[in-house]
Order: structure tokens, then C-alpha cells, then sequence
């Protein structure tokens, strides 16, 4: 019989360390970044903070307030196909 690992939760991410993949991958952009321009500790640094923020921003909203968010700023949806946000009637 074969063991197979079961999530606690039915849509959560996979987990690096103590971060989920999405927080690991800003902590890990950081890094790079601070790697290619030669300032390894601020990049970590940089990284750690940027990741903070994301999880503060992750945890304290309802779900899917980021990519609300995105869209209501432009940078994230349907660009075309979808009204902007702030137009409540569509003229013909």
C-alpha cells in the first residue's frame, strides 16, 4: 500500500520552510535581484520584507482582495474585453 501525503486543506499551496510557495517565490526574487547586483544582504533583506508584506496583505484580506486589487489598477484582467471598474452604465 502505498502512503500518499494529504493537504490540510483541499486549494492550499505547497510549503517551503515555513512559507507557502507564492511567499517563498517574493522572498526568492529578492534574492536574485540582491545577488545580481552584488548586494546579497540587502537582496535577502529586501526579500524578507517584500514577503512580510505580501503575507500581511494575504492574511488580513478576504480571499482574492489581491487580485481585486490588481484589476481595479489595470494590471491584472481582461484588458478590452472587460469595462474599467468605475463604469456603472455601457452606452451603445
Amino acid at each position: 500500500m502505498q502512503r500518499y501525503y494529504v493537504p490540510k486543506y483541499v486549494n492550499a499551496l505547497p510549503q517551503i520552510l515555513w512559507w507557502e510557495l507564492d511567499e517563498f517565490l517574493i522572498f526568492l526574487g529578492g534574492v536574485i535581484v540582491g545577488i545580481w547586483t552584488n548586494h546579497s544582504f540587502l537582496g535577502v533583506l529586501a526579500g524578507v520584507i517584500l514577503s512580510r508584506q505580501y503575507m500581511k496583505l494575504k492574511y488580513n484580506k478576504q480571499p482574492g482582495f489581491l487580485f481585486a486589487w490588481l484589476y481595479s489598477k489595470g494590471l491584472w484582467g481582461k484588458k478590452g474585453l472587460v469595462p474599467e471598474y468605475w463604469i456603472k452604465e455601457l452606452m451603445e
